[in-house]
């Protein structure tokens, strides 16, 4: 046996030393982490949400351009102004998807993010240090 090979502790201490930083992160967790996730993911669900609702309403307003839609209700400015509603419609169109793709792709960092994390909480009971 090399003189230089780490000595393991007993899996008893392990097996405690593991359950203490669980309960300790599951805390922590429920704390401070919980609540703001819970948050980031609502504020994510709505852009994306809102960007599809951009991209639908531009595009019944572009459709209200050569269609003139009975149940579409517009304002006075865009009815005397048939044009401002074609590039209503385009602004509208482009800023939801916009807005839908950067929310899917800020979503897919976070998702990465929240993989990490875990993977670092599971390493901190395993114990995977050199102590």
């Amino acid at each position: 046996m090399s003189e230089f090979q780490p000595i393991k502790k007993p899996i008893g201490i392990r097996i405690l030393r593991g359950l203490f930083i669980g309960f300790g992160l599951l805390l922590l967790n429920l704390i401070f982490i919980v609540s703001p996730y819970l948050i980031l993911w609502s504020v994510l669900l709505a852009a994306v949400v809102s960007g599809f609702s951009f991209v639908l309403t531009g595009g019944a307003m572009v459709l209200t351009y050569f269609i003139t839609l009975p149940f579409v209700s517009l304002p006075a400015v865009l009815i005397a102004h048939p044009a401002l509603i074609l590039l209503a419609g385009g602004l509208m169109i482009g800023m939801g998807g916009i807005l839908a793709i950067l929310s899917i792709w800020i979503t897919k960092y976070v998702l990465i993010l929240t993989k990490k994390y875990c993977l670092w909480h599971w390493a901190m009971i395993k114990g995977d240090d050199d102590e």
